[in-house]
């Protein structure tokens, strides 16, 4: 399923769905033009432009006002099945469609329904009109992952497990779908498989490690399935450690010590140090060194260069001022 926003994009999508667009049939196309013919429409106008018309008139009949370039204006879901599926096809695609205007505001709702059997599966395509109550919800009716999963299992209870049609598996991910891959391989190197000498074997392989599900449900293989996770009591989510380790913390850059960081343990009482540091060693205390003693007769003033005169000094008795300190 997806969103389809923006003028233009109903009628884009309509054109694809009718097979109105030329380039799509070309010689490199993966569409038969041949087997065109084939397809069916099962509701809704017979082109492109009366599909596209038709959303406006019940949009307008609704009072609906002219919508954002980003609103979402339909939906699109398409149903496939196998290519070699002996299924009643017409039967099949009926009952998704009334399944889609079950789950979407109605049959009033589908805007077109168009069978594809001129490719190499056959699918159906279905233009849903977000309509509710009068409003457009296209986001709320295309909901969130619990409401897909929700229209998934409801889907496989009301159409396809009646058809016979096994639910799709959950993606796998890690050692599960390495070890479903290699079962393929093994597959198709223990039957001499041809795929193994086609010039699209490089592609085959990578296919094969991309999603090894679907290539397993072709040969018939078992699926690895992942394991599920015990569930845990909310008593126990509370007590958990966490994935940490059980190991107590450590002080910063040091081996454990109960004491919390930055304190030191001096005697009975706790100081602040340094964070991380341990107790530090004590050392001796070193003797105070004994006061100058000054003779009481001796002149400590200190004379200062600047404030002597000199002028009236006579020469037996006159310094140089450059010897003062």
């Amino acid at each position: 399923m997806q969103k389809l926003k923006g003028s233009g994009k109903v009628l884009a999508a309509s054109r694809h769905n009718k097979r109105a667009i030329q380039a799509e049939q070309g010689a490199d196309s993966h569409i038969d033009a041949a087997r065109i013919c084939l397809n069916l429409s099962l509701h809704g106008p017979d082109s492109p432009e009366a599909v596209a018309r038709l959303a406006k008139d019940r949009m307008a009949a609704a009072g609906v006002r002219p919508q954002k370039k980003n609103a979402v204006l339909a939906l699109e879901q398409v149903f496939s099945l196998p290519a070699n599926t002996d299924i009643d096809l017409k039967a099949y695609f009926n009952d998704c469609v009334h399944w889609v205007a079950r789950n979407f505001g109605g049959l009033d709702n589908v805007l077109s329904a168009d069978v594809h059997l001129d490719e190499s599966a056959p699918h159906l395509h279905v233009l849903i009109l977000p309509l509710i109550d009068g409003r457009m919800n296209g986001s709320d009716l295309f909901g969130n992952r619990q409401r897909l999963q929700f229209l998934q299992n409801d889907f496989h209870a009301a159409v396809a497990g009646r058809y016979g049609l096994a639910k799709a598996p959950a993606r796998l991910q890690g050692q599960a779908k390495a070890k479903t891959a290699q079962t393929v391989m093994n597959h198709i190197h223990a039957t001499i498989d041809t795929a193994q000498t086609s010039a699209l074997w490089p592609l085959i392989r990578d296919l094969i490690a991309r999603d090894p599900v679907a290539c397993a449900q072709v040969l018939g293989l078992e699926v690895t399935k992942t394991a599920d996770k015990p569930q845990r009591s909310t008593a126990q989510i509370f007590t958990s450690k966490g994935k940490g380790s059980n190991k107590p913390l450590k002080p910063i850059g040091f081996a454990y010590s109960p004491k919390p960081i930055g304190l030191e343990r001096s005697g009975n009482s706790l100081s602040l140090c340094s964070v991380g540091l341990g107790n530090k060693p004590t050392t001796p205390a070193q003797a105070p060194r004994p006061a100058i003693q000054l003779n009481q007769n001796e002149d400590t003033r200190v004379i200062v260069r600047e404030d002597c005169d000199f002028s009236g000094w006579q020469d037996s008795e006159a310094f140089e001022q450059s010897a003062w300190q």
